[in-house]
């Protein structure tokens, strides 16, 4: 559960700062395509994170 936790706090991290740039408005194109990277990413992660949390049920099809 603690790397969930990690998780959630790293995807909001990345929300406000996502939300700061974008009032801004003055943004590079590099930091663009971090960002969209690393919330692909954050999200790949906690997927594999969420499945290894809920075990699936035996005999299962």
């Amino acid at each position: 559960m603690k790397k969930l936790h990690w998780l959630r706090r790293t995807g909001a991290m990345l929300f406000a700062f996502g939300i700061g740039a974008a009032i801004t408005g003055n943004v590079p194109d590099w930091l663009k395509a971090a960002y969209v990277t690393a919330v692909f990413g954050l999200v790949l992660i906690y997927d594999f994170a969420e499945y290894d949390t809920k075990k699936p049920t035996e005999g299962a099809d």
